[in-house]
């Protein structure tokens, strides 16, 4: 799995350049990623010149991924939105082969996930049995998320309640699907499936998780 950075982070008000990239390779290490690349896109201007989408077009020739995950089109943070517009278009203009450089390529599929505004998922990924390892990675990036190691001016994300969160929504998302920690993802259209998800998995043994759909 390779994960990929549009910017460095550089206008972040809290850490600096080199702490993110001590961080990142940090969180990268504990996630076993195979690799992690850094487009260096400007940070708060992504989007803001058409050659963005190109390089996103580029890296997806080279890389060929199957499935992509974006973030969500709509987000309270502009560059988060632009990022999974762009990268919607990239998966487009991939395939078409007079644009761009490279042997043309179109992933399967591309899923979006929500970053702060809630959505109706298209599939909860049950991510219970890692989900201590995730939050081991999120934690890695101390000088945004850790109190008081956070750098810089106070933020909204510093002081332990954006961590929290993350642990409610998994859980809010774990019972649409009747597991401990939910995953969401949303899909332009259904997602294929060659039989109705459920029939081969095993009733699990013991309490029963609260689910608050059928």
């Amino acid at each position: 799995m390779a994960v990929a950075d549009l910017t460095r982070g550089e206008s972040s008000t809290a850490g600096t350049v080199e702490r993110r990239a001590e961080e990142r390779a940090q969180a990268s290490k504990l996630l076993g990623l195979s690799d992690r690349i850094s487009l260096g896109l400007p940070d708060g201007r992504i989007g803001s010149d058409p050659a963005h989408r190109d390089q996103i077009v580029e890296l997806l020739r080279q890389l060929r991924p199957l499935v992509v995950l974006a973030p969500a089109v709509e987000d309270r943070h502009p560059d988060h939105g632009a990022a999974g517009r762009l990268t919607r278009e990239a998966c487009f203009f991939g395939g078409v082969e007079k644009l761009g450089r490279g042997q043309p390529h179109r992933p399967l599929r591309l899923y979006h996930y929500p970053l702060h505004h809630p959505c109706e998922p298209t599939i909860v990924l049950d991510v219970s049995a890692v989900w201590e390892q995730r939050m081991r990675a999120v934690a890695a990036y101390a000088s945004q998320f850790g109190y008081p190691e956070a750098e810089g001016s106070p933020t909204a994300l510093t002081g332990g309640g954006f961590l929290e969160l993350l642990s409610a929504r998994s859980r809010v998302y774990g019972a649409m699907a009747g597991v401990a920690h939910g995953e969401p993802y949303c899909s332009r259209g259904p997602v294929p499936v060659e039989e109705l998800p459920g029939l081969r998995i095993p009733r699990p043994a013991g309490k029963p998780t609260y689910t608050t759909f059928m």
